[in-house]
């Protein structure tokens, strides 16, 4: 008799067991369950993070560290783009189609651990970035410009709102954003595809239930945007930029700052460079940490509208003439947390490599070898 019960103790005992193990597996597996158990992350002081394309053109996570080192962090069949660092350093975000062929997004350590699903649900995630408090996590889900906390936990429409969302689809057909980025908590720009191109808007969370409309800051037939590092300054750069003319409306490529008050309706533009027959364009620009400077990739626009890579380049805040630091087929540049250095791709598609450089154009560095990398981004911490 008690040979079955302490049977039938063993058996109750593996099956509490066994339970447990697929409650906890269930919550692991959902964004909201995630444990981080590692006390101690890598120190990611002067470590790069990029993407990696194989030859189908599918996207693998890699990191250079200073000593010159490479890490794969995903290295499988799926396609992973998109990296960001968390204000930290401590975690990337990425967009991936890992799970069921649908692009998600997900974060990772930078060691390659701690693997795991951000959101859920139908639709594509894209284009993650962390807001500078590290408390949220713009992205575009379905082409609406949404925001979820690190955890998971809760996602919010921000662009268009409930109340603009039908104006919106009226007056473009579809809703189709491409990414955002924002200051503070309550002031977002994004750039929007249309038919004619490209536009700047601008949301004010504050005032977004009160307008039906979506403001547009600029349209062109490309544009890209970044936020000075402090205050309420705005950089646009692009292509075929429709500025007022006095005959008009006027086409040009190039840098325009805007700087908006406390008032966003109160906005002032100021033309950092301007190529005014629209021969020349400035893509993928971003802000010096320090706020001296912008740096883009400066191109030339041909007849057919297409843009030819031809240097990375950098203005100062106060507007002047582009100093061309690189000449080539460069893509991507992002900042140093220094200020004094950036890191980018360039070359033909097929074979872009990953190189660093001074932004006085010396120590041009080639940080990978062979392959092709895209979208480096330099870790945050310091």
């Amino acid at each position: 008799m008690n040979r079955i019960k302490r049977r039938e103790r063993l058996l109750v005992g593996i099956l509490v067991v066994v339970i447990m193990a697929a409650v906890l597996a269930l919550i692991r597996s959902q964004p909201w369950g995630r444990l981080d158990l590692r006390p101690i992350k890598p120190d990611t002081p002067d470590w790069i993070v990029c993407v990696r394309l194989n030859d189908d053109a599918y996207g693998d996570l890699m990191v250079i560290t200073p000593d010159g080192q490479t890490l794969m962090l995903t290295e499988d069949d799926h396609d992973d783009r998109s990296p960001d660092w968390a204000p930290d350093g401590k975690k990337i975000v990425f967009a991936s189609n890992r799970r069921d062929g649908v692009f998600q997004l997900w974060t990772i350590d930078p060691d390659g651990k701690g693997l795991a699903q951000l959101t859920l649900g139908g639709g594509a995630k894209l284009a993650p970035v962390y807001d500078r408090d590290g408390q949220q996590i713009l992205h575009v889900a379905q082409g609406l410009v949404t925001e979820i906390d690190p955890k998971g936990v809760h996602a919010l429409q921000l662009i268009p709102s409930a109340s603009q969302m039908i104006q919106v689809r009226e007056q473009y057909g579809q809703v189709a954003f491409r990414y955002a980025k924002r200051p503070d908590p309550n002031l977002i720009a994004a750039v929007q595809r249309i038919d004619e191109g490209e536009q700047v808007v601008l949301q004010d969370l504050t005032l977004a239930q009160q307008q039906f409309t979506l403001p547009v800051v600029i349209a062109g037939e490309q544009v890209d945007i970044d936020w000075a590092p402090q205050g309420k300054s705005l950089v646009v750069g692009g292509a075929g930029l429709i500025v007022p003319s006095p005959e008009g409306e006027q086409r040009v490529g190039g840098l325009i700052r805007f700087d908006f008050g406390e008032n966003t309706r109160e906005v002032q533009p100021r033309p950092l460079w301007l190529s005014p027959d629209n021969t020349a364009a400035a893509i993928e620009v971003v802000w010096s940490p320090d706020g001296s400077r912008v740096a883009f990739v400066l191109c030339e626009r041909g007849k057919d509208g297409a843009l030819t890579r031809v240097g990375l380049a950098t203005v100062p805040e106060t507007g002047g003439a582009p100093t061309i630091i690189v000449e080539g087929e460069v893509y991507h540049p992002h900042w140093a947390p220094d200020g004094q250095r950036l890191v980018f791709a360039m070359g033909k598609p097929g074979n872009r490599q990953i190189y660093t450089v001074r932004i006085d154009g010396t120590e041009l560095t080639p940080r990978t070898q062979s392959g092709d990398h895209i979208t480096p981004r330099w870790s945050p911490a310091k």
